[in-house]
């Protein structure tokens, strides 16, 4: 089992791969199953920084779509664009 990291660390250090671990963490938790999941705070920020770093995001989803499993990744990304995500607030676009 592959271990990510806590989301103390500094969102833009991570990796995409290392990202994608933390979409698993939420995702698990959102729908109820057993594991490490991510405090609110932790959600939110990556929510946060994935919702105003498109690029990041995008490749995040395609690491994270390599890692799922019984889940579409239509599934996925309705999950992550409409229930997770918010939008970007336009002054903290980057």
């Amino acid at each position: 089992m592959q271990s990510y990291p806590a989301t103390t660390t500094r969102l833009p250090d991570l990796t995409p791969a290392e990202l994608a671990g933390l979409l698993t963490r939420a995702y698990a938790a959102d729908y109820g199953e057993p594991g490490d999941a991510p405090s609110a705070a932790e959600c939110t920020a990556l929510a946060d920084y994935l919702g105003c770093h498109e690029e990041m995001r995008a490749a995040a989803f395609a690491v994270w779509c390599q890692e799922l499993n019984g889940v579409t990744e239509d599934e996925a990304e309705y999950w992550l664009d409409v229930e997770f995500i918010e939008p970007c607030h336009e002054e903290r676009a980057v």
